[in-house]
């Protein structure tokens, strides 16, 4: 065989290769859609047939049913009607984002359009009639992570923007985290301050997942659909999910919006198709991996649940997947709940819920400091700030940061500054200790003594908060907001100190909260005077 056959041959075995591996383009029947999801090499957001590599076992939903792809890497879903067609990212992939850093994995069909009459919602889109494709990039998700959680930021207006910029946001540019997220309540019923608070959010460079809440609809729709256009024009779906790491978030919108006749209001609910679609995805997941729910009505507290059959069904699906946790904000309060046979959760281990306070806070409420900013203390006695979700496998801890502190800020002590010499013989001293978890020990020692006395948990209001509204009281009208009223609170741990025998001059007193994710020291300084002499 000469030089040239072999050539020829060679050429030929090419152009067969190149034949086996030709893209089948996807060809959706009626009342369906179809797509490639693919590896978009060159990142540009289109498929280039014979560059970009397709992906196979990806799955994709249309908000109710979910289907996997092929070798092909194509899906085939029915096409409903005011939903989205979404990508549900895997692992190892991230998404691409618009220059708000909000992720671009969905086509919204919603040929009829959704809005209400008072803020712009979605324009009637135009017909889906060739293949809805999704680009992935590849990207580096280790076992170890960390995610940046928000609570409510609610801003009223611009004002109230600025004061998270600089209470929250300026502190966390460049900050290092898989990405952020902002569970519910992005704004306080002005939707188009959706462009400021993105545009801020966005300046601390991490693609940022938006939950929505309550105070994020239109309440001059009319039903559910119109209620949402404008929060889908901004950020798609209202509920989805992905996997990132060895972890894997669903998005719920836990917001039932209601309307009959002139009345509007909303409850705590699902409805068929996000129930369908929850049951649909925990179903297809290992019952090992971390599942990290993302929503903003806690499934238990203060708002009812629309349908309690829904709520049943709800619990039982979740109850099948016993490795998860539950984020979830709306109350302005901050505390870790463990759902059990009382809250109506049928799982042999209790669930472990999180409501992880607010970033605004008490909405901005309270007396301003040098900088202009309320304290806006939460009516549990938690400073506003915002948490850190780290993942470790499908292992979890959840890491509370108080706005413009330290991080080995965690509690507030409430104890006498000073009292005089045989003034008393023993000093009650009160720790709030903001996540501590149900299980923790805490105690408490007065100077180099080696015995610790040890604390009792105590469910009431924060004497410390009490205080600070007293005193705010006093200065008659103001021009800012009065904070809310004090709230029991779960984590307040309670015990005295003999002080009978100690000498005049400044003790030390060291509180010591330890549990299974965190050991957390406090420190107050007691003045004992001297006794004035007789």
């Amino acid at each position: 065989m000469n030089k040239t056959q072999i050539l020829l041959i060679f050429a030929l075995l090419t152009v067969s290769s190149g034949a086996c591996r030709k893209t089948v383009e996807p060809v959706a029947a009626a009342g369906e859609v179809t797509g490639i999801i693919y590896l978009d090499k060159n990142e540009n957001g289109t498929w280039d047939a014979g560059k970009d590599k397709v992906l196979r076992d990806v799955a994709v939903s249309n908000g109710r049913d979910i289907a996997i792809t092929g070798k092909d890497g194509i899906y085939t879903l029915p096409l409903r009607d005011n939903c989205a067609i979404f990508v549900i990212k895997p692992r190892g992939y991230r998404f691409p984002v618009d220059d708000k850093n909000r992720p671009q994995f969905y086509r919204l069909n919603m040929p009829a359009g959704a809005t209400g009459t008072r803020f712009k919602g979605m324009e009637p889109t135009a017909p889906i009639t060739g293949p809805v494709n999704f680009p992935l990039y590849r990207n580096d998700e280790p076992d170890q992570m960390n995610v940046l959680v928000f609570g409510d930021t609610q801003p009223r207006n611009h004002t109230e923007i600025e004061y998270i910029e600089k209470d929250i946001i300026a502190g966390l540019v460049g900050a290092e985290a898989s990405f952020g997220l902002t569970l519910g309540d992005i704004v306080f019923d002005d939707l188009e301050l959706y462009d400021h608070i993105t545009g801020s959010i966005a300046s601390i460079g991490l693609p940022w997942i938006y939950v929505p809440g309550n105070h994020d609809l239109d309440f001059t729709g009319d039903n559910r659909t119109d209620a949402l256009g404008s929060w889908n024009r901004n950020f798609g779906p209202d509920y989805y999910s992905f996997s990132w790491g060895p972890a894997h978030f669903v998005v719920l919108n836990t917001i039932k919006w209601i309307v009959d006749e002139d009345s509007r209001r909303y409850r705590t609910g699902l409805g068929t198709d996000q129930l369908e679609f929850f049951k649909n995805e925990t179903e297809r997941l290992d019952p090992g991996q971390l599942l990290v729910i993302l929503t903003h009505i806690p499934f238990s507290g203060t708002t009812a649940w629309y349908d309690e059959a829904e709520r049943a069904d709800f619990m039982e699906i979740l109850a099948r997947h016993p490795r998860s946790v539950t984020l979830a904000a709306h109350t302005h309060l901050h505390y870790h709940h463990m759902m059990d046979k009382n809250d109506g959760y049928p799982g042999e281990t209790p669930y472990h819920m999180i409501s992880v306070g607010t970033t605004c806070g008490s909405w901005w409420s309270g007396a301003p400091d040098e900088y202009g900013i309320p304290h806006s203390m939460m009516a549990d006695g938690t400073p506003t700030g915002y948490s850190w979700l780290h993942i470790d496998g499908n292992d979890y801890k959840l890491q509370w940061q108080g706005a413009r502190r330290p991080a080995e800020f965690q509690m507030h002590i409430d104890a006498p500054a000073a009292i005089t010499e045989g003034e008393a013989t023993e000093v009650r001293v009160t720790a709030n200790i903001f996540n501590a978890l149900p299980s923790a020990v805490v105690r408490m020692k007065i100077g180099e003594q080696e015995e610790w006395i040890t604390m009792n948990n105590v469910i009431r209001t924060d004497s410390l908060l009490h205080r600070v509204i007293e005193r705010e009281a006093t200065l008659g009208e103001v021009s800012w907001r009065r904070p809310s009223r004090p709230t029991p609170t779960p984590h307040l741990w309670e015990g005295t100190t003999d002080v009978s025998n100690l000498s005049p001059g400044v003790w030390l007193i060291t509180v010591e909260s330890k549990d299974q994710w965190y050991t957390h020291t406090g420190q107050h300084l007691l003045l004992i005077k001297e006794k004035p002499a007789s």
